[in-house]
């Protein structure tokens, strides 16, 4: 169970998590969103993450598949 999560689910959430945090925490100066300043909601970049949380699996599963005694439990 956990190398499923470790496998696919961790490569697929983790862009969108770690963008959602960036942008509550840092400053608008350094990238941070001034909507949060406001107390207000702002739109995702939904293909971007999704994207490249697809990468992140597909780059995983490729390394699963290649270097499988890394891997065994």
């Amino acid at each position: 169970m956990i190398r499923v999560f470790l496998i696919f689910v961790l490569p697929l959430l983790l862009p969108a998590a770690v963008y959602v945090l960036w942008r509550t925490f840092a400053p608008p100066k350094m990238g941070g969103s001034e909507a949060i300043a406001r107390e207000e909601w702002e739109p995702l970049p939904w293909k971007w993450l999704i994207l490249i949380g697809v990468i992140f699996v597909t780059i995983t599963l490729v390394t699963v598949t290649a270097y499988p005694e890394f891997f065994e439990f």
